[in-house]
C-alpha cells in the first residue's frame, strides 16, 4: 500500500516538473523576437540565370511540351533554310501542328504576354482548331517558364532593332494607301486574314488543305496586341530565321518596304469604337459579384464580412486573391497571385483578358462560382468594353491601371 502511494507521489511530482518545464519554454519562445517568415521553400524562385533554366527545362519535360513545340532546327544540308516547314510536316493525313520552338517565343512576344497565355490559352490560328491546351500551371511554375523562355531568347532579343511601328488612332490616310500597295502586290491576303477580308482554306478531294499555309496563318487584325513591335518588320523581311518554322514565304522585301508594310498590318484595321461605358460594366459587376468580390469596409453592412469577400480573401485553401469588383479602381487594379505578385484582370483589346475568360467559362473556375453563367447580352457587354480598350472615365482620380496598357501587351 505505501509502494503505491509512493509511486502516486512519484508520478505527480514529475507531472508538475514537466508542467512547469512547458511553461517556462512558452514563456522564452514567446519573448525572443519573432524571425521574419520567408516564402515556403515550394514558392521560392531561382536566383541565378543557370537555376532559371534548369527548373524550365524540368517543366518543359514534365508537361511534354517538345511534343509541339520542336527545340530542333535542322542545319543539315536538306534543311537550309526552308520557307515552309510545314509543307514536309504531315500526320497521318492530316497538318500536323508545328508550334513554334520554344526559343524562338519570347523572341516575338513580350513577358506580359507570355505569362498571360500560359494561364489563359485561346486560338490564334483562326483555320486551325488546335491550341495550346491549359496546364493548370502554378503561378510559380508561369514565373519560371516566361523566365525560362526569356533567357532562351536573349541572343533573339536583342538582335531586334530599335524600330517599332505605333499603333495610331488617327493613321495617315497616304501611309496606308502605301501600305495597302504593299499587301497587294505581295498576295499577302492569300493566305492572311485582316479585318472583313477573311481567308478560309480549301480542301481537295482527301481532305487535304490545297495550301497549307492557309491553315497555320493567323489573323493579323490583333497582331499588334500579340507581338513585340520591333519584331514584327523582321518577321516579315526575314520569315526564314525568325520563324523558320512557319509556314511565311520569303518575300525579298527591302527593308523600308518590310517596315512599311508592318506600319500598315499594325495600323490597317481599326479597333471597335466605344460603345459600352466603364460604368454599365460596373453596374454588372456589382450586381453578379457582390456575393464574393468586395474589399474590406469596417462599415460593412450586417450581411457582408468587414474583413472582405470569399475573392478577397485566403479561401477554399487558396492565397488571398484581393479582388474588388465593386470599385472602378479594383476592377482595374487586379488581383494577387500565388507569389504576391500582381495579376490584372482587364487588358484592354486582348481576346483573353482573365476577367473574360473566367465569366465565358474557358477558364476554371467558372465565374460567378457556383453559379448560373451571366446572361449572354451581359457577357458580350464586357466583351465590347474590353475590346474597344476598356476605356476609362475621363476623371478617375488617379487610378493606376495594372498593368498599363502598352504596345505589344
Amino acid at each position: 500500500m505505501k509502494g503505491i502511494k509512493l509511486a502516486n507521489v512519484v508520478l505527480l511530482v514529475a507531472g508538475l516538473g514537466l508542467t512547469a518545464l512547458g511553461i517556462v519554454l512558452l514563456l522564452y519562445d514567446g519573448s525572443r523576437e519573432r524571425e521574419p517568415q520567408t516564402a515556403p521553400a515550394s514558392d521560392a524562385l531561382p536566383a541565378t540565370d543557370a537555376e532559371w533554366l534548369a527548373e524550365g527545362e524540368k517543366l518543359v519535360a514534365q508537361h511534354n511540351c517538345n511534343f509541339c513545340h520542336r527545340t530542333e532546327i535542322p542545319t543539315d544540308a536538306n534543311h537550309v533554310p526552308r520557307d515552309n516547314c510545314q509543307a514536309c510536316h504531315q500526320y497521318k493525313q492530316r497538318p500536323e501542328n508545328l508550334a513554334p520552338p520554344l526559343q524562338f517565343i519570347a523572341e516575338r512576344r513580350t513577358e506580359d504576354w507570355i505569362k498571360r497565355y500560359l494561364r489563359y490559352p485561346y486560338r490564334i490560328r483562326q483555320n486551325s482548331a488546335d491550341r495550346m491546351p491549359d496546364l493548370g500551371l502554378t503561378d510559380r511554375e508561369v514565373e519560371v517558364l516566361t523566365r525560362y523562355l526569356t533567357l532562351k531568347a536573349a541572343a533573339g532579343i536583342a538582335s531586334l532593332p530599335d524600330w517599332k511601328p505605333e499603333r495610331e488612332a488617327e493613321p495617315d490616310p497616304g501611309r496606308l494607301a502605301a501600305g495597302r500597295a504593299l499587301w497587294d502586290q505581295h498576295a499577302c491576303a492569300t493566305c492572311h486574314t485582316l479585318g472583313e477580308e477573311v481567308v478560309r482554306p480549301s480542301y481537295d478531294e482527301n481532305g487535304k488543305p490545297v495550301l497549307m499555309p492557309v491553315v497555320f496563318a493567323p489573323d493579323l487584325a490583333n497582331a499588334w496586341t500579340r507581338l513585340r513591335p520591333e519584331w514584327i518588320a523582321e518577321g516579315i523581311q526575314h520569315p526564314a530565321v525568325r520563324m523558320p518554322w512557319s509556314g511565311m514565304y520569303q518575300l525579298n522585301l527591302s527593308q523600308q518596304d518590310a517596315r512599311a508594310l508592318a506600319w500598315y498590318v499594325v495600323n490597317a484595321v481599326p479597333s471597335p469604337k466605344p460603345k459600352v461605358s466603364a460604368a454599365e460594366v460596373l453596374d454588372v459587376l456589382r450586381r453578379r459579384c457582390n456575393g464574393c468580390h468586395y474589399g474590406p469596409d469596417e462599415k460593412a453592412p450586417f450581411n457582408t464580412n468587414p474583413k472582405g469577400g470569399a475573392g478577397w480573401l485566403a479561401t477554399w485553401g487558396a492565397k488571398p486573391r484581393k479582388l474588388d469588383l465593386m470599385t472602378l479602381k479594383g476592377l482595374m487594379t487586379g488581383a494577387t497571385d500565388d507569389l504576391g505578385k500582381p495579376r490584372p484582370s482587364v487588358i484592354p483589346y486582348a481576346e483573353n483578358s482573365p476577367l473574360l475568360m473566367h465569366i465565358k467559362g474557358l477558364k476554371h473556375p467558372h465565374m460567378p462560382f457556383g453559379l448560373d453563367p451571366l446572361p449572354k447580352a451581359e457577357i458580350e457587354l464586357i466583351e465590347s468594353w474590353i475590346q474597344s480598350g476598356a476605356p476609362m472615365p475621363k476623371e478617375t482620380g488617379g487610378i493606376q491601371v495594372n498593368p498599363p496598357l502598352e504596345m505589344g501587351d
